[in-house]
Protein backbone atom coordinates (compact mmCIF):
# COMPACT_ATOMS: atom_id res chain seq x y z
CA UNK A 1 0.00 0.00 0.00
CA UNK A 2 1.23 3.71 -0.65
CA UNK A 3 1.71 5.27 2.31
CA UNK A 4 2.76 8.57 1.08
CA UNK A 5 -0.03 9.10 -1.21
CA UNK A 6 -1.83 12.04 -0.19
CA UNK A 7 -5.51 11.45 -0.97
CA UNK A 8 -4.88 8.55 1.62
CA UNK A 9 -3.49 10.30 3.88
CA UNK A 10 -7.21 12.73 3.89
CA UNK A 11 -8.87 9.64 3.64
CA UNK A 12 -7.34 8.30 7.06
CA UNK A 13 -7.24 11.73 8.40
CA UNK A 14 -3.58 11.79 8.56
CA UNK A 15 -4.10 15.24 7.13
CA UNK A 16 -6.46 18.16 7.00
CA UNK A 17 -9.69 17.70 5.21
CA UNK A 18 -12.57 19.11 4.17
CA UNK A 19 -15.38 16.50 4.30
CA UNK A 20 -18.82 17.07 2.72
CA UNK A 21 -19.73 13.28 2.50
CA UNK A 22 -18.42 9.86 3.75
CA UNK A 23 -19.67 6.34 3.90
CA UNK A 24 -18.21 2.83 4.09
CA UNK A 25 -15.79 3.20 0.80
CA UNK A 26 -16.16 6.65 -0.37
CA UNK A 27 -15.35 10.24 1.25
CA UNK A 28 -15.98 13.52 -0.75
CA UNK A 29 -13.68 16.13 -0.19
CA UNK A 30 -13.45 19.99 -1.16
CA UNK A 31 -10.05 19.61 -3.27
CA UNK A 32 -7.34 21.39 -1.87
CA UNK A 33 -6.76 23.03 -5.28
CA UNK A 34 -9.86 24.80 -6.30
CA UNK A 35 -10.34 25.35 -9.84
CA UNK A 36 -13.97 27.27 -8.70
CA UNK A 37 -15.84 27.04 -5.34
CA UNK A 38 -17.18 24.06 -4.39
CA UNK A 39 -14.93 21.94 -6.72
CA UNK A 40 -14.84 19.01 -4.77
CA UNK A 41 -13.76 15.04 -5.42
CA UNK A 42 -15.56 11.34 -4.59
CA UNK A 43 -12.36 9.79 -3.68
CA UNK A 44 -12.46 5.94 -2.70
CA UNK A 45 -11.71 4.79 0.40
CA UNK A 46 -9.72 1.75 -0.82
CA UNK A 47 -6.22 2.85 -1.93
CA UNK A 48 -6.86 1.97 -5.73
CA UNK A 49 -4.56 3.19 -8.05
CA UNK A 50 -6.37 3.66 -11.37
CA UNK A 51 -9.79 4.02 -12.36
CA UNK A 52 -9.91 0.92 -14.57
CA UNK A 53 -8.53 -1.04 -11.84
CA UNK A 54 -11.65 -0.49 -9.79
CA UNK A 55 -13.97 -3.50 -9.71
CA UNK A 56 -17.54 -2.98 -10.74
CA UNK A 57 -19.23 -4.01 -7.52
CA UNK A 58 -17.57 -0.49 -6.19
CA UNK A 59 -17.34 1.25 -9.55
CA UNK A 60 -20.92 1.69 -9.90
CA UNK A 61 -21.53 3.26 -6.53
CA UNK A 62 -18.79 5.81 -7.36
CA UNK A 63 -20.25 6.52 -10.21
CA UNK A 64 -24.14 7.12 -8.82
CA UNK A 65 -22.38 8.99 -5.91
CA UNK A 66 -20.62 11.33 -8.30
CA UNK A 67 -23.83 12.14 -10.16
CA UNK A 68 -25.47 12.58 -6.91
CA UNK A 69 -22.55 15.12 -5.88
CA UNK A 70 -22.68 16.83 -9.23
CA UNK A 71 -26.86 17.29 -9.03
CA UNK A 72 -26.03 19.17 -5.42
CA UNK A 73 -23.34 21.69 -7.29
CA UNK A 74 -25.39 22.23 -9.99
CA UNK A 75 -28.25 22.70 -7.32
CA UNK A 76 -26.30 24.97 -4.94
CA UNK A 77 -24.49 27.27 -6.93
CA UNK A 78 -26.51 26.77 -10.75
CA UNK A 79 -23.24 26.92 -12.93
CA UNK A 80 -23.14 26.66 -16.88
CA UNK A 81 -22.41 22.79 -16.28
CA UNK A 82 -21.04 20.35 -13.84
CA UNK A 83 -18.32 18.54 -15.40
CA UNK A 84 -17.44 14.86 -13.89
CA UNK A 85 -13.60 13.71 -14.66
CA UNK A 86 -11.81 10.96 -13.17
CA UNK A 87 -7.99 11.78 -12.46
CA UNK A 88 -5.18 10.22 -10.88
CA UNK A 89 -2.59 11.30 -13.00
CA UNK A 90 -0.52 13.54 -10.21
CA UNK A 91 -1.96 11.21 -7.27
CA UNK A 92 -1.83 8.12 -7.58
CA UNK A 93 -5.35 7.21 -5.89
CA UNK A 94 -8.77 6.86 -7.94
CA UNK A 95 -11.09 9.73 -7.01
CA UNK A 96 -13.28 12.00 -10.04
CA UNK A 97 -13.50 15.75 -9.66
CA UNK A 98 -16.61 17.29 -9.51
CA UNK A 99 -16.29 20.28 -11.43
CA UNK A 100 -18.43 23.48 -11.88
CA UNK A 101 -17.67 25.30 -14.66
CA UNK A 102 -19.11 29.02 -15.80
CA UNK A 103 -17.36 29.37 -18.98
CA UNK A 104 -16.26 27.07 -21.77
CA UNK A 105 -11.93 27.89 -20.76
CA UNK A 106 -12.83 26.76 -17.13
CA UNK A 107 -12.10 23.69 -18.39
CA UNK A 108 -9.03 24.26 -20.92
CA UNK A 109 -6.97 26.90 -21.35
CA UNK A 110 -8.71 29.25 -24.70
CA UNK A 111 -5.36 29.29 -26.25
CA UNK A 112 -5.57 25.70 -26.53
CA UNK A 113 -8.89 25.66 -27.50
CA UNK A 114 -8.24 28.29 -29.94
CA UNK A 115 -5.49 25.78 -31.26
CA UNK A 116 -7.75 23.19 -31.52
CA UNK A 117 -10.92 24.77 -33.64
CA UNK A 118 -8.19 26.52 -35.66
CA UNK A 119 -5.66 22.90 -36.92
CA UNK A 120 -8.68 20.07 -36.33
CA UNK A 121 -7.07 16.88 -36.22
CA UNK A 122 -7.58 15.40 -40.01
CA UNK A 123 -10.07 12.81 -40.53
CA UNK A 124 -8.09 10.34 -41.89
CA UNK A 125 -6.19 10.37 -38.97
CA UNK A 126 -9.63 10.60 -36.67
CA UNK A 127 -10.59 7.38 -38.94
CA UNK A 128 -7.25 5.65 -38.01
CA UNK A 129 -7.85 6.03 -34.11
CA UNK A 130 -10.82 4.96 -34.10
CA UNK A 131 -10.37 2.01 -35.90
CA UNK A 132 -7.95 1.45 -32.96
CA UNK A 133 -9.87 1.91 -30.57
CA UNK A 134 -12.59 -0.19 -31.99
CA UNK A 135 -9.84 -2.91 -32.78
CA UNK A 136 -8.81 -3.04 -28.97
CA UNK A 137 -12.96 -3.63 -28.29
CA UNK A 138 -12.59 -6.76 -29.77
Amino acid sequence: MDTDCLLFKRVRGDRPSHRIYEDADFVVLLTMYLVNPRHVMVVTKEHITHVYDVEDALYTPLMVLVKRMARVVKRVIAPLQVVMEPSGITNHHVHVHVLPVHSLYDRMPQNVMERLLAQPVPAAERVAMACDLATGMK
